[in-house]
């Protein structure tokens, strides 16, 4: 098993790389049921456009992922994070959400794991590829709407070995030390903070159309959506996750919006 790092420094360096960014405040805890809970929680009672705030813990007993599937933490070996950022002061609807967050997850990925092809999975799932027999998620997002605040959670898989990760995701999941990256979850979150300012704060919707075009997982794979309870079945032509998602079906070429469309298949 791997041994967890000392949590004791992480305020400070989070604090120091948060100077000038969209954060304004930064919570660490050593355990927490969720990092989408505590976030939340910190947020109440504030005014409807205050600033981020990032809650990061060491450990996470009850994570959650899209569509309430669970999210599956090792003890001090992964990177659950979530911020919360007032409603109005964000004038930017779900996709455009789910791009910016995938994005931050990829870049800070990616800087750590770059001799390894790293994609996003829409809508905002990362993924890692070490070699043609061994790849898989990284990294997740998740987006909540509490009270007056946007919750945006996530969770990097960073110092599992394979004796590490949950039985039910073995198959499906892969972390950095893994792809042989060594890694400490201090420089990740902080890493996280950097890319997180940078497309919530500086990016145009240009420049999120242009990466991710370079990072897709998706294009030229045969896969099944859900829009209007109608299924689509088909190769996908190309992605644009802040408008829609072209595909190639065996009747000719359908347009579903991203906002209404839900990925079936894995």
């Amino acid at each position: 098993m791997s041994v967890p790092e000392d949590i004791t420094a992480w305020p400070d360096r989070l604090e120091s790389a948060a100077k000038g960014t969209i954060f304004d405040r930064i919570v660490v805890l050593s355990e927490t049921a969720s990092t989408q809970d505590a976030a939340a929680r910190a947020c109440i009672g504030l005014p409807k456009d205050h600033p981020a705030t990032l809650v990061v813990a060491s450990n996470q007993t009850m994570g959650r992922g899209q569509r309430a599937n669970n999210w599956h933490d090792a003890v001090g070996l992964t990177l659950p994070s979530s911020f919360a950022i007032g409603s109005e002061f964000l004038s930017l609807n779900n996709p455009n959400l789910a791009a910016r967050a995938g994005l931050a997850a990829l870049d800070t990925v990616q800087h750590f794991a770059n001799d390894y092809p790293i994609k996003i999975k829409w809508p905002n799932d990362i993924l890692a590829t070490k070699d043609e027999n061994f790849g898989g998620k990284i990294a997740g997002v998740l987006i909540e709407h509490s009270r007056d605040s946007i919750v945006i959670g996530i969770g990097i898989n960073c110092l599992q070995t394979e004796a590490d990760l949950h039985p039910s995701i073995k198959d499906t999941a892969i972390s950095l030390k893994q792809l042989g990256c060594d890694v400490q979850r201090i420089d990740l979150a902080c890493k996280l903070i950097e890319s997180l300012n940078h497309w919530f704060n500086d990016a145009t919707e240009d420049h999120i159309r242009q990466h991710w075009k370079q990072h897709d997982a998706l294009v030229g794979l045969d896969k099944k959506f859900i829009y209007n309870n109608q299924p689509t079945t088909g190769t996908v032509l190309s992605i644009d996750p802040l408008k829609e998602i072209r595909v190639q079906t065996s009747a000719g070429e359908r347009t579903l919006p991203v906002e209404q469309t839900r990925l079936i298949s894995k």
